[in-house]
C-alpha cells in the first residue's frame, strides 16, 4: 500500500516518513488498531481532530475567500482511510456502484481522460456544422456542505453493509477542528456538516454523494470530476432557441437537486461557453444568454476546466500562452538558484516543476498549432540550458540528446501513443476504450488489414482532430513487435527508445 512520504503532518507532528521508518516496530500494533476499527465500526476520536491552514488560491490573502481551507489529519487515520478505501473502491468497481458520468476518484479515470472525452465531443459537433453549449458549474464550499444523514443514506442505497454505514457514520460523526496560521492556534469547534479537505476518504465520499445527480438531467449531458460538473449539449444553430430552453431547464433541475441535498451552485461563477468554428459562431447572436438563478450568464470567449483553458474555436492559444508564460517564470526562478544543485539534481527540480506542467493534459491539446508547439519548445530550449549551461547561441540540439530529452512534438507523440495503447489495451475508461473498434469486429472479410482498428470518418479538419482519430491513426501505424508488448512499462521504454533514435 503506497503512501507518500511528502504530505504535511496533522495535529501530532508525525509525518510519514517516521511512520515508514518506525514500520518494523509499530506494524503489529498499528494493524491490530485498524483491524479493530473496522472489526467494531468506530474510528478513534484522537484521529478525527483536524488543523485547518489556509493556502492562498489566488489574490489577496486577507480576502477570505481567496483562501481554500485544507485539513491536516494524523498520518496514521490516513492509513486506515487508505484501508478503508482500497476496499471500498473494489467492491464499488466490482458492483459498477458509480455512474460512468463521474470521472473523480475511479481507476484508471483522470483529469485528462474527462477532458479529452468532452473536446472529442465538440470537435465532433464541429465536424456535423454544429456548437456546442458548455456551462462550467460552481459549487460553492461542496465538501464542506455534504449532509451525513443523506450521505450515510446514500452509502446504504449503494450496498453497503450495516456495520460498513456505521463506520462511516462513526467516521463522519464527532469530528472538530482548529485553525492555525503561523504559530497561531483558534480553539477547536465541532464539525456536524462536511467530509474534511485532505481525507483520503473525501473525494470518494463525495463522488458517492452526488453520484445520481446526472441521472436527474433531463435533454443535456452532465459529466463531473468530483465536485467539478459541467452540463454541455451540441446543436444545430437553427435549434439555438429550443436548446437555451433545454439548457435552462436542465440547470433549473441541478440546481433544485443540488438545493435538496444542501449544495449551493454559485450562478456569479458559473461560466458558459459556446464552442465552435469560426464560421459557425459568427452565426450566433451576439444577445445570446441563459437565466439560471435569477441572474444572466453571458458567453465568455476563454474558461477554465479542470487546469486546461479552454477558448471557443479550441485553439488551445490562450492556454499555451499562459502556459509558456507560467513555465518560463519558474526557469528564470530556477536559473538564480542553479549554482546551489548539482547537474542531477538540477535536471530533478525542472522536469518536476517545468516539464511535468507543460506536459498537463498533453493528449487534450497536441492537436493545437505548429505555432504553439514551437513556443513550448522554446521552454523546453530554456530548460535545456539552464541545466547543460549552452550559451544562448549555441545550438541546443546535440544538449537535448545529451540529457535524453525528446524535441516537445516527439514528446506530445510519445504520450498520445502510450494513452492509445492504454485504450486499445483496456487500461482507460470505457467512454475512451469503446470508441477504439477492431476491423474485424465490423465486418468477418479475411483482409490484409483485418487486424488494424476502424479509422472512424471525419469530414473536416476538425473531426481529425479528435484523439478518437489521431491516437487510431498512430496506433495502426505503429510496429507490430511494439503493439503486441503486453507491459505498458516495456512499451514505454521501447517506445522512447525507437523516438530517441528518431529524433536524434
Amino acid at each position: 500500500m503506497a503512501m507518500p512520504s511528502n504530505r504535511s503532518p496533522g495535529p501530532d507532528k508525525i509525518d510519514m516518513r517516521v511512520i515508514k521508518d518506525c514500520l518494523p516496530i509499530i506494524l503489529g500494533p498499528l494493524t491490530h488498531m485498524i483491524n479493530c476499527s473496522l472489526m467494531t465500526s468506530t474510528f478513534p476520536d484522537l484521529w478525527k481532530i483536524s488543523e485547518v491552514i489556509p493556502p492562498l488560491k489566488e489574490g489577496d490573502h486577507e480576502i477570505a475567500s481567496n483562501n481554500r481551507p485544507l485539513s491536516l489529519l494524523e498520518v496514521v487515520s490516513k492509513v486506515c482511510e487508505k484501508v478503508v478505501i482500497n476496499q471500498f473502491s473494489s467492491y464499488l468497481k466490482e458492483f459498477n456502484r458509480i455512474s460512468s458520468h463521474q470521472s473523480g476518484n475511479g481507476s484508471l479515470h483522470s483529469t485528462e481522460t474527462l477532458n479529452m472525452f468532452v473536446t472529442d465531443t465538440m470537435l465532433e459537433a464541429i465536424d456535423n456544422k454544429n456548437l456546442t453549449a458548455l456551462i462550467l458549474l460552481d459549487l460553492s464550499k461542496a465538501f464542506d456542505s455534504v449532509s451525513h444523514s443523506i450521505l450515510l443514506h446514500k452509502l446504504s442505497c449503494i450496498g453497503a453493509s450495516p456495520e460498513a454505514v456505521k463506520w462511516f457514520q462513526d467516521y463522519l460523526t464527532g469530528r472538530s477542528q482548529y485553525v492555525r496560521i503561523g504559530s497561531t492556534k483558534s480553539s477547536a469547534r465541532p464539525i456536524t456538516h462536511g467530509v474534511p479537505q485532505g481525507a483520503i476518504l473525501s473525494p470518494l465520499l463525495f463522488c458517492i454523494y452526488i453520484n445520481d445527480l446526472p441521472g436527474s438531467i433531463q435533454s443535456c449531458n452532465l459529466d463531473s470530476y468530483v465536485d467539478d460538473s459541467k452540463v454541455y449539449k451540441s446543436f444545430c444553430i437553427y435549434d439555438l432557441e429550443q436548446t437555451t430552453i433545454n439548457l435552462e431547464a436542465d440547470l433549473q433541475i441541478a440546481a433544485k437537486w443540488c438545493l435538496e441535498h444542501q449544495l449551493l451552485i454559485n450562478p456569479e461563477k458559473t461560466k458558459f461557453l459556446v464552442v465552435g468554428s469560426r464560421p459557425m459562431l459568427q452565426n450566433v447572436p451576439t444577445e445570446i444568454s441563459l437565466t439560471f438563478l435569477g441572474k444572466t450568464i453571458r458567453p465568455v470567449l476563454l474558461a477554465k476546466d479542470l487546469g486546461i483553458n479552454l477558448d471557443s474555436y479550441l485553439s488551445y492559444d490562450d492556454h499555451i500562452s499562459k502556459l509558456v508564460s507560467s513555465c518560463m517564470r519558474k526557469l528564470c526562478q530556477i536559473n538564480r538558484v542553479k549554482d546551489s544543485f548539482d547537474n542531477e539534481t538540477l535536471k530533478l527540480v525542472i522536469e518536476t516543476l517545468v516539464i511535468n506542467k507543460l506536459l498537463y493534459c498533453s493528449t487534450v491539446w497536441s492537436n493545437t498549432s505548429s505555432n504553439n508547439i514551437n513556443k513550448l519548445q522554446s521552454v523546453q530550449n530554456f530548460a535545456c540550458r539552464v541545466i547543460s549551461g549552452v550559451g544562448k547561441f549555441d545550438h541546443i540540439t546535440p544538449a537535448l540528446r545529451e540529457l535524453n530529452w525528446l524535441p516537445v512534438e516527439k514528446l506530445l507523440l510519445e504520450r498520445d501513443t502510450v494513452m492509445a495503447y492504454k485504450c486499445f489495451n483496456g487500461l482507460a475508461p470505457d467512454y475512451l476504450v469503446d470508441k477504439f473498434i477492431k476491423r474485424s469486429d465490423i465486418h468477418d472479410r479475411s483482409t490484409r488489414n483485418h487486424d488494424l482498428l476502424d479509422i472512424p470518418l471525419y469530414k473536416s479538419a476538425a473531426g481529425q482532430r479528435t484523439f478518437n482519430y489521431r491516437g487510431v491513426k498512430i496506433w495502426n501505424d505503429l510496429d507490430d513487435k511494439l503493439k503486441n508488448i503486453t507491459s505498458i512499462t516495456i512499451f514505454k521504454k521501447k517506445l522512447r527508445e525507437i523516438l530517441l533514435k528518431e529524433s536524434y
